[in-house]
């Protein structure tokens, strides 16, 4: 069989990850910050720690210390595989080699996609405050590179997480930063809440985005389908 540009086995866009993958991570990053929040004697001070300070912490309690030890339902190795941080993969047409998303989890089961070295879900983390604010840094610097084919590229859906300084609320910030960059970050669906993900007492209800592309796929020729961002907001306090 010849392989041509336009092949028709490849098959990209991947198969959607299921709602509840993403219910369990949540619930598995929520558990996590809780117990990073309840610590007598803290590594780091959660409130003031620098985006790369917060997001080590978490993972090392994500991976080490919750996952796969019956702490949150599901969040285990029959459902997934690994869960890395800032490991290197290569954006949409192979022109970086070095992309790091802050946390990768691998889904269990999943044997039957074009790119296994691309297919995860996805997760950015970036703060949120005075200094880091959600049009500029949690969207040109995070949404953005979605967008771009830089991260989830083979992917239909992915994650943010935000860490929340005091009075940097996801239902008023949001959709506030969203837009006045509506069409720099090719927004197509306003934040809409989700009704599996209420707020609970360190996080607030996850919120749904959806995002236009503006990349085709090199290896078939067709533009990247739009896709969906959830966004999960944990407390500094």
């Amino acid at each position: 069989m010849g392989y041509g540009f336009y092949r028709e086995e490849i098959e990209l866009p991947h198969k959607p990850l299921p709602l509840a993958a993403f219910l369990i991570v949540e619930d598995a990053i929520r558990f996590s910050w809780e117990r990073l929040k309840a610590r007598s004697n803290p590594r780091i001070n959660l409130k003031t720690a620098t985006e790369d300070e917060v997001t080590h912490d978490l993972y090392e309690v994500i991976y080490d210390e919750v996952f796969n030890q019956g702490l949150v339902e599901g969040f285990d190795r029959e459902h997934f595989t690994v869960v890395s941080r800032e490991a290197k993969v290569r954006n949409y047409d192979g022109t970086k080699l070095d992309k790091m998303p802050d946390l990768l989890v691998g889904i269990a089961g999943r044997n039957d996609v074009y790119k296994n070295s691309q297919d995860w879900l996805f997760i950015e983390c970036k703060p949120v405050d005075a200094d880091h604010a959600v049009g500029v840094h949690y969207g040109a610097k995070g949404i953005a590179r979605f967008i771009r084919g830089e991260y989830a590229w083979c992917m239909t859906s992915a994650l943010m997480v935000g860490y929340a300084s005091p009075g940097y609320t996801i239902d008023h910030k949001l959709p506030e930063g969203l837009g006045r960059r509506r069409e720099e970050l090719k927004v197509t669906q306003t934040p809409l809440p989700c009704s599996c993900s209420p707020a609970v007492s360190c996080a607030e209800k996850v919120y749904i985005t959806e995002h236009e592309r503006i990349f085709c796929y090199c290896e078939n020729g067709r533009p990247a389908p739009t896709i969906k961002l959830r966004h999960l907001w944990l407390g500094r306090i």
